[in-house]
């Protein structure tokens, strides 16, 4: 014979269930602890798309805070960790604190041969990694690609092919930097922003919501001057790191006044399907990678220096004398050290 509830027993059993299900509830967007971001840059991330980028955020929960290393034209020596702490400006974010923090977006200069050859930034990216997972245990890190100034915004073909061949290898040192660093080797690895990718493919091809343009007219809604974007370029942008950094399509987010609807919702697209196949792409092979240096240096990274930074700093002899003289040695240097890559694992490292 079955048993018969008390009277008000099964109403205090639901209550129970409801409680317990209220209490398993996920926190609410705008209840859960703010993301906690540290930007070590220079003027490709500089404000408003860290302003935006809190914006975005808070807009699709959480809210963000940031904090900043900044100097205009630096380095990530320049902004290397100091007796194992990272320094903070004062020019931070509001609510910005001395961490802890969950991602670190770091970039360098934008001359790749100068991140090969002189900056070290394989080894300065490995280093400042580990410098904030020391101190934030299981942070975030992630390489923002930068890109070089256009040679001519009008007709913007020669840096399309510039960067074209430079998102391989900026690839190649976030490699060789994970191979450098015993963060990366626990597992905690680098990943790396497509910056200067996405622009490029903004500027090539009119995404989905924009009115058909040329490459010239897209360049000049993206790039202020010739390298530094513009407020539509720095949403844009902004859209493309909380893609990256959260995984996730920021659809349905802020958007700045003056950007229309349409526009928006393409951006907003258009990051996450970026974000999502950066997030696919295999590691490179590190002979493929010296390859790759070897041929294009002289072929399309150098010349391009020449026309676009040398020449309008020193006068076209001084650059071509320039130009020949790092070719001359760099020529030199692979027929003297035919073995040589920087994207080798250190001795200590490998197997």
């Amino acid at each position: 014979m079955a048993c018969r509830e008390r009277p008000g027993a099964r109403l205090r059993r639901l209550a129970a269930i409801g409680l317990i299900a209220v209490s398993a509830a996920p926190v609410r967007a705008e209840e859960a602890p703010p993301r906690r971001v540290f930007v070590s840059g220079h003027s490709l991330v500089d404000r408003p798309l860290l302003d935006d980028l809190a914006r975005i955020s808070a807009s699709l929960g959480p809210n963000l805070a940031w904090s900043r290393r900044h100097a205009s034209g630096s380095t990530i020596a320049q902004r290397a960790c100091r007796e194992g702490a990272p320094a903070i400006d004062e020019s931070s974010g509001p609510g910005a604190e001395a961490g802890p923090y969950d991602t670190l977006v770091v970039t360098e200069q934008h001359d790749l041969m100068g991140a090969v050859l002189w900056n070290d930034t394989i080894g300065e990216l490995a280093r400042l990694h580990d410098c904030f997972a020391a101190r934030n245990p299981g942070i975030a890190t992630w390489f923002y690609v930068p890109w070089i100034s256009l040679e001519d915004k009008r007709d913007p073909a020669s840096w399309l092919a510039y960067e074209r061949a430079a998102a391989p290898l900026w690839r190649c040192i976030v490699s060789a930097a994970n191979r450098r660093s015993d963060a990366a080797r626990a597992g905690n690895r680098i990943r790396v922003i497509p910056a200067a990718s996405a622009l490029a493919a903004l500027i090539e091809r009119t995404p989905p919501g924009w009115r058909a343009a040329e490459p010239g007219e897209a360049a000049a809604r993206l790039i202020e001057d010739d390298v530094h974007p513009t407020r539509l370029g720095a949403y844009a942008l902004a859209l493309l790191v909380e893609a990256a950094t959260t995984g996730r399509a920021p659809r349905g987010a802020w958007a700045p006044d003056g950007v229309a609807p349409d526009t928006a919702d393409a951006l907003q697209t258009f990051a996450g399907d970026v974000a999502a196949r950066a997030a696919r792409e295999p590691e490179p092979d590190p002979a493929d990678c010296a390859k790759r240096l070897r041929v294009q240096a002289t072929e399309l990274f150098w010349p391009y220096m020449e026309r676009t930074m040398w020449r309008p700093q020193a006068g076209s002899v001084e650059a071509r004398r320039t130009l020949w003289t790092k070719a001359l040695r760099w020529r030199w240097k692979m027929w003297r050290e035919p073995d040589w890559t920087p994207f080798a694992p250190p001795p200590e490292a490998r197997g």
